[in-house]
């Protein structure tokens, strides 16, 4: 079963994909801000992280800039799902080395699909 991260400060958001997530059978935890992604992600080594961008503590992009120098979690894939409208996020999100890209309100189908097509790309841990 593979472990997902979600990094999201907005409660009922992150509660809603952690239901949909694990009713696919992903097991599921969640950090509210950037600082406790950071540490849930080094603690708990997740197959994948979905990241908000705006947050407490530090945006999306500082998580997966601070994610990519630490041995543990430098090879973790992660999706970016923001509400921000904010021209070139994309661009930077593919920068930092996002898998996908993916804007709130979000379809829960193509949320899963998105999910499974950035975990069958990694390899299986040994």
């Amino acid at each position: 079963m593979a472990k997902i991260l979600i990094v999201e400060d907005d409660r009922k958001i992150a509660t809603a994909l952690a239901v949909r997530l694990k009713a696919e059978g992903f097991e599921v935890e969640i950090a509210m801000d950037a600082a406790m992604g950071i540490t849930f992600a080094r603690r708990t080594q997740p197959d994948l992280i979905i990241l908000d961008i705006s947050m407490p503590a530090g945006d999306g992009f500082i998580v997966a800039e601070r994610l990519r120098t630490i041995v543990q979690t430098m090879s973790i894939p992660f999706i970016f799902l923001t509400a921000s409208k904010q021209p070139g996020l994309r661009e930077r999100a593919q920068d930092v080395g996002a898998v996908d890209f993916l804007e709130k309100p979000y379809d829960a189908a193509k949320l899963v699909a998105t999910v499974k097509k950035a975990l069958s790309a990694v390899p299986a841990a040994a």
